[in-house]
């Protein structure tokens, strides 16, 4: 019995890393080292811990349905309007609700099929194919964007650094960009992984919004602050955006954990040191080892690397799963041959090592 919209044959689900637990279940390894899901192998801030423990006595009340506490924490942290910052159950939730309040029948939505999956997830349930753009070189390709765009143009997502391959956009080409945009179209640009970056010529999306720009900015705590497990995302954009995605917003869609949580971490900058510093080496080690082995590996200024091993991945993955190691196969978002690589911890990039190159020479010798 199928009695889904049509527009749902056409959605091939968001594919999340493995969970450890599975892992131990289905190949009943113990020691498991996930460098799957770009999560902090530091754990959550020791803060937001503390935060947590002491709310938990109230959990028997709902949230503050607009979060008004940790809107304006952020709003003081980023000397940003908090008439124009939204909360979320991850930014990923933002996505849904952006697509929701600003795209229908009609419109057009441009991505690409190396950036995060869940752009072209809600554009399909909003019943809009999004106009896919191809990435040579794993990045995207600013002038192809623009020549697709068009007076049916309703939103642009960028991921910057992009999901999953680690590239970014230089200030002068989102210049070019935002030049390009017609009246009705926003650019969304996805700054997930904007703590880890250190550059000059990177651009920090808020300014655009502080500058009156058509631009969301979304951001998260699940990276850089180690809080994936509670979700919490948030977003920058002008106040008018903002209101129209309140009215398609679930009324308590940011839990009372995550509010807490997130708020008495963006204090602890003890911890988000400690993290670049853990990060910065841990690339470098990844970069280094993965390139010892005779892989393509892309450099990255993201928490995690991409590399090409120019050969199926899915057997790979597999037997390394076997060996306790879980990484993830990015053969949905069109490079069959590359998996993505998160940065843990230097015991567990050795571990990766190790087994990657048992399993790397065992199909050397079978072909």
């Amino acid at each position: 019995m199928d009695l889904a919209r049509p527009i749902l044959s056409e959605i091939h689900p968001y594919i999340p890393g493995k969970p450890i637990s599975e892992v131990a279940r289905e190949y009943g390894v113990t020691d498991i080292v996930k460098l799957a899901s770009n999560e902090n192998p530091l754990g959550p801030a020791p803060s937001a811990i503390k935060a947590m423990k002491e709310a938990v006595a109230s959990l028997h009340l709902y949230p503050d349905a607009g979060g008004y506490s940790l809107v304006h924490k952020l709003s003081d942290h980023h000397d940003a309007d908090p008439r124009g910052i939204i909360l979320g159950n991850g930014s990923t939730e933002i996505v849904e609700l952006i697509c929701e309040a600003f795209l229908e029948p009609g419109g057009e939505a441009i991505t690409g099929p190396q950036a995060f999956f869940k752009y072209r997830i809600a554009c399909q349930i909003m019943g809009v194919q999004p106009v896919m753009v191809a990435m040579p070189d794993y990045a995207y390709d600013i002038e192809a964007i623009i020549s697709h765009i068009n007076p049916q143009t309703r939103l642009v997502f960028i991921a910057n650094p992009n999901n999953p391959t680690g590239t970014y956009l230089d200030k002068s080409a989102v210049d070019r960009l935002l030049e390009a945009l017609p009246p009705e179209a926003i650019l969304v640009l996805d700054e997930a992984y904007y703590e880890f970056v250190d550059l000059q010529n990177y651009p920090d999306g808020l300014e655009y919004v502080k500058a009156g720009k058509r631009v969301i900015v979304l951001r998260t705590f699940s990276k850089a602050y180690g809080l994936a497990g509670i979700r919490c995302g948030y977003a920058f954009a002008h106040p008018d955006l903002i209101a129209s995605m309140h009215k398609v917003r679930e009324a308590f869609n940011c839990n009372a954990l995550a509010q807490v949580a997130a708020e008495a971490a963006l204090d602890d900058v003890n911890y988000l040191a400690d993290t670049m510093r853990n990060n910065r080496q841990g690339l470098n080690q990844l970069e280094t080892g993965l390139t010892k082995l005779g892989l393509e590996v892309v450099p990255s200024i993201t928490n995690f690397v991409l590399a090409n091993f120019n050969h199926s991945c899915d057997e790979i993955f597999v037997e390394l799963l076997k060996r306790g190691v879980i990484i993830r196969p990015m053969g949905p978002y069109e490079l069959p041959t590359c998996c993505r690589v998160s940065v843990g911890m230097p015991d567990e990039h050795e571990k990766l090592f190790g087994a990657l190159g048992e399993v790397l020479e065992r199909l050397e010798v079978s072909d």
